[in-house]
C-alpha cells in the first residue's frame, strides 16, 4: 500500500553563498598571517672551502696580538701591543700592519676599568686600520 503525498511543492537546496564568503575570507587572512616569507636555510648563499690537499689550504694558526691599555697616575693611557710600548696610535697601526702581514691573527684588547672608552675605540680603530677582523675585548685588566 502506498501513501499518498501531500501536495507539498519540492524546492531545490540553496548553498548560502554569504556564510561561505566569510569562511573563505576568515582562512584567507588565516593564512596570511601565519605564513613566513623567510628565506630557507638552504637557498641563502654560502662559501665552503673546496675539498683539496691539505698544503693548498693549510691555515697558519698565529698567537694572538695583545693589546694592553693601562692608565698611569698621571692619567695617560699607556699602550703596549704584545709587551712592547706603542708611542702613539700610529705606531700601534704599523705594527698590527706588520702582524697583518703575516697572517690573520686575533687581537685582544685589555684594558682595566679605569680605562676611557676613547682609548678602547681609538684601539679597535687601529685593528680596523691595520685590516684586522678578528677582534675581541678582554676585562683581565692592565696589569699582567
Amino acid at each position: 500500500m502506498r501513501l499518498a503525498r501531500q501536495g507539498r511543492p519540492t524546492e531545490k537546496p540553496q548553498l548560502n553563498m554569504a556564510s561561505m564568503i566569510d569562511v573563505v575570507f576568515l582562512l584567507l587572512i588565516f593564512f596570511m598571517c601565519t605564513s613566513s616569507f623567510v628565506r630557507p636555510e638552504k637557498a641563502l648563499p654560502s662559501r665552503l672551502p673546496k675539498a683539496g690537499p691539505a698544503a693548498e689550504g693549510a691555515q697558519v694558526l698565529l698567537d694572538p696580538v695583545r693589546i694592553r691599555l693601562t692608565l698611569t697616575e698621571a692619567g695617560q693611557v699607556l699602550t703596549t701591543c704584545d709587551d712592547q710600548p706603542c708611542a702613539d696610535a700610529g705606531h700601534l697601526v704599523a705594527m698590527l700592519g706588520a702582524r697583518a702581514a703575516v697572517g690573520d691573527p686575533a687581537v685582544i684588547i685589555a684594558g682595566g676599568p679605569d680605562v676611557p672608552f676613547g682609548s678602547m675605540v681609538a684601539a679597535l680603530d687601529a685593528c680596523h686600520l691595520a685590516g684586522l677582523t678578528r677582534v675581541a675585548f678582554s676585562a683581565e685588566g692592565g696589569a699582567s
